[in-house]
């Protein structure tokens, strides 16, 4: 598919290489759809860090850009970025807070050092700090704090954020494992008895199922527990809640493959789209 030519340029970024947060994004109010690409593609712009460079130093200098370039923006002096320049306004208007950016920038010094997750609280903390800070940003940016209810509603928002990324998380294990990357947490990996060899080769061993299955199971849960707050969160924020419905779907795919996280049927599943405007428009996510 061609790129529109009335999208900008964040939002045809985030088309391009985050289609579940843009097809989200659609369904946010028509007047902030662009701050939503605008944080996305920020995402996109730090996380993907560790596929730009060739070592951890480059890395560190790649996201020091970026904190100078928050810097510049509070001091006036905004970069000439297709990223930065949109992500000023957002941050001189009082949408997004720059220590939040700041965050999700330290987060991603991570990726750098190709170091699994000691432990699965590791991995819940690294998952929060990313894709559970990016669905409470997003639940702001759409007014999800402008209310009395607004502490829950972010809650809700980070929540749904931390399910979506675990579910990434096993979605990306071929695609991290062609890089010799493992974010499985080793904890895990001892207690099924997997190598791993076995990730970096892609060999899918009843232990690599078992364990795909139980991390599966993690991410269930870390959906309904979302879910149970769903109250809390106003309609005008649902956007940002709504990649756990196509996390729930990735999870059927996956169990639909007998828990082969290295399967074509899971790894280049399609998100459900249909599905996501059904949820979308019910308001039931």
């Amino acid at each position: 598919m061609k790129d529109t030519p009335s999208l900008s340029y964040c939002a045809q970024y985030v088309r391009r290489n985050d289609r579940d947060r843009f097809l989200c994004a659609l369904f946010a109010a028509p007047d902030r759809r662009e701050d939503l690409f605008t944080l996305y593609a920020f995402n996109q712009e730090i996380s993907k860090t560790r596929e730009m460079v060739s070592e951890a130093m480059l890395g560190q200098i790649r996201l020091q850009w970026w904190r100078d370039a928050l810097d510049g923006i509070e001091k006036g002096e905004v970069r000439k970025h297709e990223v930065v320049e949109p992500l000023a306004r957002l941050i001189q208007n009082g949408t997004v807070s720059r220590s939040t950016l700041e965050g999700m920038i330290d987060a991603r010094e991570f990726d750098l050092f190709d170091t699994a997750p000691a432990s699965l609280n590791a991995l819940d903390d690294y998952i929060d700090q990313t894709s559970g800070r990016l669905s409470l940003t997003a639940a702001r940016v759409l007014g999800g704090a402008d209310n009395e209810n607004g502490d829950d509603a972010l809650e809700v928002a980070r929540r749904a954020g931390n399910a979506y990324g675990t579910v990434g998380i096993l979605r990306a294990m071929v695609f991290h494992g062609r890089a010799k990357r493992q974010y499985v947490p080793a904890e895990l990996m001892e207690q099924f008895g997997v190598r791993t060899g076995d990730i970096f080769e892609f060999r899918c061993s009843d232990p690599v199922r078992q364990m795909t299955k139980y991390l599966a199971a993690y991410a269930g849960e870390k959906i309904r527990d979302a879910r149970k707050m769903r109250a809390a969160l106003p309609k005008s924020a649902l956007s940002a809640a709504l990649p756990v419905v196509l996390a729930e779907n990735y999870l059927k795919k996956l169990k639909k493959a007998d828990y082969d996280p290295f399967s074509a049927e899971f790894g280049l599943a399609r998100p459900a789209s249909f599905r996501l405007t059904v949820r979308a428009f019910s308001g039931y996510w």
